[in-house]
């Protein structure tokens, strides 16, 4: 039997507030059923999505990238080639990413470097 949850379980799982999730739903990026009640009703495969979120989220993809890859996603396989250069452009923003940071982790050595050195004069 597959569960369904509510939407303050969805939060309690996730992490996204409960205002969060509704904005969401709001602009189309989740679209959970409703029950017979009218309260929003999350499958497995909404918290699966909610999940792709907040790691696209975590790679620093604006939420504006992850709505177009959503929509996307919901025309089925003849946008996966999108969808790959949408992922394309995030990992090519993380490898600039890394490489700045690489800078400054060098700038950082180099300066302990000239401190050891200058030390290492002392003996």
């Amino acid at each position: 039997m597959k569960k369904n949850y509510k939407i303050s379980e969805i939060a309690d799982l996730t992490g996204f507030s409960v205002a969060t999730l509704r904005y969401y739903e709001e602009i189309g990026l989740i679209k959970p059923q409703r029950n017979q009640s009218n309260y929003r009703s999350f499958s497995e495969q909404d918290l699966s999505w909610l999940e792709f979120i907040q790691k696209a989220k975590a790679t620093g993809m604006s939420l504006d990238k992850i709505l177009e890859y959503s929509h996307l996603r919901e025309q089925g396989d003849s946008t996966i080639e999108a969808r790959l250069l949408l992922l394309d452009e995030q990992e090519g923003l993380l490898q600039a990413k890394i490489q700045e940071l690489q800078g400054h982790i060098a700038f950082i050595q180099n300066k302990k470097k000239s401190y050891q050195d200058y030390q290492n004069q002392d003996l």
